[in-house]
């Protein structure tokens, strides 16, 4: 039979075995523990490594897309740079066309000078314009069928820079026909400023040789000779000569008229022989007074209704 103390030392032994077995289980535990951790950061690991690689894939991608851009701006770039290439050669010769010179052939006479010149005006701007050969502008002449000494004149204007006195010049020393004659000129090769100034020139003419022009009037049966500057101050006159100088639209010339065949008033020339006198010193009442008092009294009633009835003056 075994003793007390056998048994206390198999209890302990039992509970040692115990200890034991329980500090295993633990170790295990642990172990196992340890092991799912490295697994769970393995596992984050690779999922850090998958995004970066995605992340990495998106770029490159980006990369591509934005090295190709890259190579189609580079592209534009250079078909733009050979356009503007192109388009300053074109330019350069287009200013040394302007530089060159070219000669017209003006009814039969020949002028000399530079495109820059005669592109002043509409019509040699247009013809100069497009696919003009500027090599060839001084060696072939370029006909045009219009009047050589009128294109001088006009050529001289547009040589000083459409200064209008060279133009001045020619209108004061020439008719006012040839002044109408030099204008259709202008107005063929559109030089506006010429234009302006020469219709200027040419109804100025027209005014003033209206206004000296030479009236002969028949007043019962006495001729006077005034001019339509004189008579026209008269309201009366001034309505008969405007439809006496223009039958319909053709506008005549009342001294041709009035010398062929005088003007004729059935009124009294004595007192017409006073309101030319009146209208000579350009409306002075005195004049006109001082005349009054030489008419006898019985006639200045009649003169004054005359001048108010048919001459309209108040």
């Amino acid at each position: 039979m075994p003793s007390k103390c056998d048994k206390r030392s198999e209890r302990e032994n039992k509970r040692s075995g115990e200890d034991e077995e329980e500090e295993d289980e633990s170790e295990v535990r642990v172990a196992i523990l340890r092991r799912s951790n490295i697994v769970d950061q393995l596992f984050t690991k690779q999922k850090m490594l998958t995004e970066k690689e995605e992340t990495i894939a998106a770029r490159e991608k980006d990369l591509a897309s934005a090295t190709r851009a890259l190579e189609e701006s580079k592209s534009v770039l250079e078909k733009e740079k050979k356009l503007f290439q192109a388009q300053l050669l074109h330019v350069n010769r287009h200013d040394e066309m302007l530089r060159g010179r070219v000669t017209i052939n003006m009814g039969g006479t020949h002028f000399e000078t530079s495109v820059e010149t005669l592109r002043q005006c509409q019509f040699f701007r247009a013809m100069f314009s497009g696919s003009w050969d500027c090599s060839a502008g001084a060696e072939t002449p370029i006909f045009i069928d219009r009047d050589p000494a009128r294109f001088a004149i006009l050529l001289n204007f547009l040589r000083s820079n459409l200064h209008t006195a060279c133009l001045k010049e020619y209108c004061l020393s020439a008719s006012r026909l040839e002044v109408l004659f030099l204008l259709r000129e202008a107005e063929f090769f559109a030089i506006e400023s010429a234009v302006d100034f020469l219709e200027q020139f040419a109804r100025h003419a027209e005014e003033v040789e209206k206004a000296f022009d030479e009236i002969r009037v028949n007043v019962g049966g006495e001729i006077f000779v005034t001019s339509t500057r004189t008579l026209a101050l008269c309201p009366f006159f001034a309505n008969l000569l405007a439809g006496f100088t223009k039958r319909g639209d053709l506008p005549i010339s009342a001294a041709r008229l009035s010398s062929a065949r005088p003007i004729f008033l059935d009124r009294n020339p004595a007192f017409f022989r006073i309101l030319l006198d009146y209208l000579r010193s350009g409306c002075d009442r005195d004049v006109l007074k001082y005349h009054i008092s030489q008419l006898p009294d019985a006639m200045v009633s009649y003169f004054k209704d005359d001048m108010k009835n048919f001459y309209e003056l108040p």
